[in-house]
């Protein structure tokens, strides 16, 4: 008896499912609002960051990841020169609130930087952020990350000078092939 109550528990869910499914081909799935970001997926990205004459050189590696839901992309990077330090470890999502997508990430100092990302066109993604120190100041950063083909992007970061972005960084990464 208690067998069949329990595969009547099992059961039941998927009949009323079933009962719900409309008939006929199913619907085609709608775009994921992470679309936008899905070519940055997979891969080692490479970036040249831009040194002073005569300083060592300084790379930036990136790696981007579906979350294991599929919800979400995780990204790490990390600044590569004599040694490999850590910088960013952060999360893209879709925050339906807010009808944007969105971007949370702390990088190697502690500070914690979170905005929203607005398409512009349909190669480039305006990030406006707010970066928090660990002493509780703020400030703005906006990024303009813009897709050069599906190998290689360019990441330029801008800070405010006299109530104006002004840029501070450009940086551009190609993806690296497999070896």
């Amino acid at each position: 008896m208690n067998k069949l109550l329990l595969l009547g528990f099992l059961v039941l869910p998927l009949a009323v499912c079933a009962i719900d499914a409309p008939v006929g081909a199913p619907a085609p799935p709608a775009e994921s609002p992470l679309a936008p970001l899905t070519s940055l997926v997979g891969g080692l990205w490479v970036g040249d960051v831009p040194v002073p004459k005569g300083a060592a050189p300084l790379k930036l590696e990136l790696r981007f990841a579906w979350t294991e839901n599929h919800r979400a992309i995780h990204f790490d990077s990390a600044f590569v020169g004599s040694k490999r330090t850590p910088y960013t470890s952060g999360l893209y999502a879709w925050d339906g609130a807010k009808g944007k997508l969105v971007i949370f990430y702390v990088d190697g100092g502690g500070d914690l930087t979170e905005g929203v990302i607005t398409p512009e066109g349909s190669d480039t993604l305006v990030n406006e952020l707010l970066v928090t120190e660990p002493t509780g100041k703020t400030y703005p950063v906006r990024v303009r990350l813009t897709k050069v083909g599906t190998e290689v992007f360019n990441n330029a970061i801008f800070l405010t000078k006299d109530k104006e972005w002004a840029p501070f960084v450009a940086v551009r990464y190609v993806r690296q092939k497999a070896e």
